[in-house]
């Protein structure tokens, strides 16, 4: 499987890659344990080999496969192991930079909404004012005469005064 190929997996692919490697390595373990057994149970049939050294060389393959095996197991671990602390630095990179990104899109509405807000704020304040202004306005007015016609009536009252002790 090339590297490429190994980048696409999903991490369940991963996964699933190193238990079967896994069992792999149970499977051939087991096969050394019982090669073991053999070797010390002397039942290592000679027949077969036909003299000691001949055994000899066959324990060896047999190890030498377990070794091959075990240390391919072990390369394929750290290989995988490399990939996926790859892929997550990678992702973890992104999500980085995505939270920067999203961090300064908020930033920059927070901005402009503060500028929307001190806006219709000022147009609300201007807005008071011209009304406050135009309320005073005619208030004052309706003040002004209401003073104006009871200054009539306080220049009629001396002279009411005067009619009402003098009759």
């Amino acid at each position: 499987m090339t590297d490429s190929e190994l980048k696409k997996l999903r991490r369940v692919d991963l996964l699933e890659m190193l238990i079967a490697q896994s069992r792999e390595n149970e499977a051939l373990r087991a096969k050394l344990e019982q090669a073991e057994e053999q070797l010390q149970s002397r039942e290592i049939t000679l027949d077969k080999a036909g003299s000691i050294a001949e055994a000899a060389l066959q324990l060896n393959g047999i190890f030498e496969a377990a070794e091959q095996a075990g240390a391919q197991y072990l390369e394929n671990i750290a290989r995988l192991s490399g990939e996926q602390a790859a892929v997550c630095e990678r992702m973890e990179q992104k999500s980085r930079e995505k939270a920067a990104a999203m961090l300064q899109e908020a930033e920059e509405k927070c901005r402009s909404m503060e500028q929307e807000t001190q806006e219709k704020c000022a147009q609300m304040l201007a807005n008071a004012e011209r009304e406050s202004q135009a309320y005073w306005t005619a208030l004052s007015g309706k003040l002004e005469a209401f003073c104006a016609a009871h200054e009539a009536l306080q220049a009629l009252l001396p002279t009411l005064k005067d009619k009402i002790t003098a009759g």
